[in-house]
C-alpha cells in the first residue's frame, strides 16, 4: 500500500505537507508512542522439524434433530499452545518471566468435542442436490472464551481498535460471528457481521432484526443456532469468524475451520482419499520473544497530533492496512514437514492468511542435496474455491509455473510423489515468492523465512498399490438458468481517514487508510439491489495499485473475463450513492493498463487475463490493480445467480481491509 510518510523521527507536521519539511504554515507535535514490542527473531527458528498436524474430523450428532447432522461448536481458549516454536538446535526458548518454554495463546474451536486447541476439526457433509443422500447441518455456535479459572474474559487477547466501524460503540471485546464462507445458505445463518454474540451467557445484547439494513436479529447469550442447506457441489468451504471491526484479530487467534461437502461425482473420481487426502491451512504469524501473538498495531493520533484515547484515558492503537507475519504455520506449526509415500497425495489448500498471497511451487532435492527437477504433470491443480475444475492444470512444478493463491482462495491439488521415481530421501519444499502487498510490495525474504511453507519428505514405504486416479476434466462447468439481467459496475477506491498512526519501529507517521467500495461506508444505504432469482454480471474495478481478492457472500460465481480500462474512459463512485461509470468500449479485455491499453495484448501469465486456475466457479476473484503512472483501472467480470432472498455481504478477503470498511451488504429482493 503506497502510504506517503508524513514526517519521520518521531514528530509530525501538520497541515496539507509538500513532504517532510515542506514550506506550509506547520505545527511540529513530539510524538510519544509505545516502544515496539520485542518481536521473536525468525532466523532464530528452527524450519521443517516438527510433524504435520492432521486436522481431526469431527462425527456428528445424528439424534438431536431427526433428519438434519448437528454440531456444536465452541469457541475456547487455551493459554499454553505450542506453534513449535524451538531453536536452531531445537532446544527451547525460555520465557524469563517465567522460567518456562515459551508458548502461546491461542482461541480455537471444539468441535463435538474434539478440541485442537488452535483452529479447529473438519466438519464433512454430503451435497443435498437432487440425486444426492446428504443431510441439512445445524450447528450451535457457542462462545465460551474464558481464562484458565473459568472466568470470562473481558479483553481481547490482541489489541482491538475502538475506532473501526463495529467496534466503536462500546461492544464487548469478546464477540463472534461465525460465517461459512462459500455457503450457500439463508441470510440468517450466514454470520452477518453485526449479529454478534458475546461470551456471557446471561447477556441481554439482543437486538430484533432490522428491516431496512437487513441484519439479522442479534442473539442474546453466548450461543445461536445456524442451518446450512448444503445444496451445493462438492467443494472446501470454511467458516471462520466474521464480527465486524475485529474480523482480522479473531481469525488471526485462531477462529478458522474446515468444512468438506462431497458429493457423488467427486466420489466417482477414484480421487486420493482417506489417510491421502490432507487439508493444509496455511497463515503467517510473528510472535512476541515470549511466545504471545505478535500483531503489528501503532499509536493512533487525532487530526491534531495528539494521542487518541479511549473512555478510560488510555492510548488508543490501530492496525495498519496490511498485516504480514514472518513465519508461515501450516495446520498450526510453523514451517511443519510431512512424511509421504512414493504415491499420490491430494492436498486441500487454504490460505487463511490476513493479508498474503502466496505464490507456490515445488522444489525437490535428493538426499545428498542436489537439485531434482519435478516433471510437468506431477502437480495438477483439480479444483479451486468454486469446487472441481473444467480442465485439470499443470501447476507447481517449478517457479516459472508458479500457484497464485489469494486470501480465502483454496486449492485442490494433487502431488504425486512417485513421478520421476524420486530416490527415497528426497526432500521437497514448497516455496513462495509473492510480494507484500501483492504484486507491488517488498519481495519476500528469498532465503531464509517467508519464501518457505513447509516441506514433504519421501521417507514411508508404500503401504498398498496407488489406483487413485487424476482426472483430465474434474467436472464440467453448469449452465446458469438465465442471461444476465444488467451488468453492474462497482469499484474499490483507497482514501484515507481523519485520523494518523504513529510507527515506533520507524518512528514515522502517516495518514490512516480507508480502503471503500464505491467510496461508501458499511453503514451506508444499500446500493446492490438484485432481484430475486436472477443473473447478473458485476464488473469490478480496482481503483487502487494493490491486488484485492473480493469474496462475495451466497453465490459462486464465473470470471468471465480480466483486463484493465482505457484511460479517461472510467469515473469513480462518487461516495454520494452514484455508481462507478466506464463509457462506450472503456473496458480493454485481456489488456494491461497504460497510457492505451490494446485488446487482448496482455501475456499469457498477466494478471489481467484470466487464467485456467480461474475457471469453473469460485467464490473469491483476484481483481488486478490500477497503474500507478497512467490510473488507468484494472477489472474483472464475474457473473452469478441470486437465488435466496436476503441481504449478504461483499468484501475484500483481506482482512485487515474488511475491518478498515472494505465492506458492502447487497440485497437480494
Amino acid at each position: 500500500m503506497n502510504i506517503k510518510t508524513i514526517c519521520a523521527a518521531g514528530t509530525m507536521l501538520l497541515g496539507l505537507l509538500a513532504g517532510c519539511g515542506g514550506k506550509d504554515t506547520t505545527t511540529v507535535v513530539t510524538v510519544v508512542g509505545a516502544s515496539p514490542t520485542t518481536v521473536l527473531d525468525p532466523l532464530q527458528l528452527q524450519q521443517f522439524a516438527t510433524p504435520l498436524p492432521l486436522i481431526p474430523i469431527a462425527a456428528p450428532d445424528t439424534a438431536t434433530f431427526p433428519g438434519f447432522e448437528y454440531y456444536t461448536v465452541v469457541a475456547e481458549q487455551t493459554a499454553d499452545y505450542d506453534f513449535g516454536l524451538r531453536k536452531k538446535d531445537g532446544s527451547e526458548f525460555i520465557n524469563p518471566a517465567t522460567n518456562r518454554p515459551i508458548r502461546t495463546t491461542v482461541w480455537g474451536y471444539a468441535t463435538n468435542g474434539i478440541k485442537t486447541g488452535y483452529l479447529g476439526a473438519t466438519i464433512e457433509a454430503r451435497s443435498t442436490l437432487p440425486g444426492e443422500t446428504g443431510k441439512q447441518v445445524k450447528v450451535k455456535y457457542i462462545n465460551n472464551l474464558r481464562d484458565a479459572s473459568g472466568r470470562l474474559l473481558t479483553k481481547h487477547i490482541l489489541r482491538v481498535d475502538p475506532t473501526l466501524h463495529g467496534a466503536n460503540m462500546g461492544e464487548p471485546e469478546v464477540r463472534m460471528v461465525t460465517h461459512l464462507h462459500g455457503a450457500h445458505v439463508e441470510t440468517e445463518s450466514d454470520g452477518h457481521p453485526e449479529a454478534w454474540i458475546t461470551n456471557d451467557p446471561t447477556a441481554l445484547t439482543g437486538l430484533p432484526a432490522d428491516p431496512v439494513s437487513g441484519r439479522p436479529a442479534r442473539p442474546n447469550g453466548n450461543t445461536v443456532t445456524y442451518t446450512y442447506r448444503n445444496d451445493q457441489l462438492a467443494n472446501q468451504l470454511w467458516y471462520h469468524d466474521h464480527a465486524m471491526g475485529i474480523t482480522r484479530l479473531n481469525v488471526y487467534a485462531g477462529l478458522a475451520a474446515n468444512y468438506l461437502l462431497r458429493d457423488t461425482h467427486e466420489t466417482s473420481l477414484s480421487l486420493p482419499s482417506g489417510s491421502y487426502e490432507i487439508p493444509l491451512v496455511i497463515q503467517d504469524k510473528s510472535f512476541n520473544e515470549d511466545g504471545s501473538l505478535h500483531y503489528d498495531s501503532n499509536t493512533l493520533l487525532e487530526s491534531d497530533g495528539h494521542p487518541e484515547t479511549d473512555m478510560d484515558g488510555n492510548p488508543v492503537y490501530s492496525s495498519k492496512p496490511e498485516f504480514f507475519g514472518n513465519v508461515i504455520t501450516v495446520n498450526g506449526k510453523a514451517w511443519p514437514y510431512l512424511s509421504v509415500e512414493p504415491r499420490k497425495y491430494r492436498f486441500r489448500m487454504l490460505n487463511g492468511s490476513d493479508s498474503r498471497f502466496y505464490n507456490i511451487w515445488l522444489e525437490a532435492k535428493a538426499p545428498n542435496g542436489s537439485s531434482l527437477p519435478i516433471p510437468a504433470g506431477a502437480i495438477k491443480l483439480i479444483g479451486n474455491d468454486g469446487g472441481l475444475m473444467p480442465a485439470a492444470v499443470n501447476v507447481g512444478h517449478d517457479r516459472n509455473h508458479a500457484l497464485l493463491f489469494a486470501l480465502a482462495e483454496r486449492a485442490d491439488l494433487i502431488v504425486d510423489f512417485s513421478t520421476a521415481n524420486f530416490p527415497a530421501g528426497t526432500v521437497i519444499t514448497m516455496r513462495n515468492d509473492a510480494a507484500t502487498p501483492f504484486p507491488m510490495g517488498t519481495p519476500v525474504d528469498d532465503i531464509a523465512t517467508t519464501s518457505k511453507i513447509m516441506q514433504f519428505r519421501i521417507t514411508k514405504p508404500l503401504a498398498a498399490p496407488d489406483t487413485s486416479l487424476v482426472p483430465a476434466s474434474p467436472r464440467l462447468p453448469a449452465a446458469f438458468p438465465s442471461a444476465p439481467v444488467l451488468t453492474r459496475y462497482v469499484d474499490l477506491q483507497e482514501g484515507t481517514d481523519p485520523y494518523l498512526i504513529f510507527d515506533p519501529a520507524t518512528g514515522t507517521t502517516s495518514q490512516r487508510l480507508k480502503i471503500l467500495l464505491n467510496g461508501l461506508g458499511f453503514s451506508a444505504p444499500v446500493t446492490e439491489i438484485i432481484a430475486n432469482n436472477t443473473v447478473e454480471d458485476w464488473v469490478i474495478i480496482n481503483n487502487t495499485v494493490d491486488m484485492h481478492p473480493m469474496h462475495l457472500h451466497l453465490v459462486d460465481f464465473e470470471v468471465i473475463e480480466k483486463g484493465s480500462i482505457h484511460p479517461g474512459h472510467y469515473t469513480p463512485a462518487d461516495g454520494a450513492g452514484a455508481m462507478p461509470v466506464v463509457t462506450l468500449n472503456g473496458l480493454r479485455p485481456n489488456a494491461e493498463p497504460g497510457a492505451d491499453p490494446v485488446i487482448d495484448s496482455a501475456p499469457a501469465d498477466s494478471y489481467y487475463r484470466l487464467q485456467n486456475t480461474e475457471k469453473g466457479r469460485k467464490d473469491t476473484v483476484r481483481v488486478p490493480p490500477a497503474d500507478e503512472i497512467t490510473g488507468s483501472p484494472g477489472y474483472v467480470r464475474i457473473r452469478a445467480h441470486f437465488d435466496i432472498i436476503g441481504t449478504y455481504m461483499w468484501h475484500c478477503h483481506i482482512l485487515a481491509h474488511e475491518d478498515h470498511e472494505m465492506m458492502r451488504p447487497f440485497r437480494v429482493n
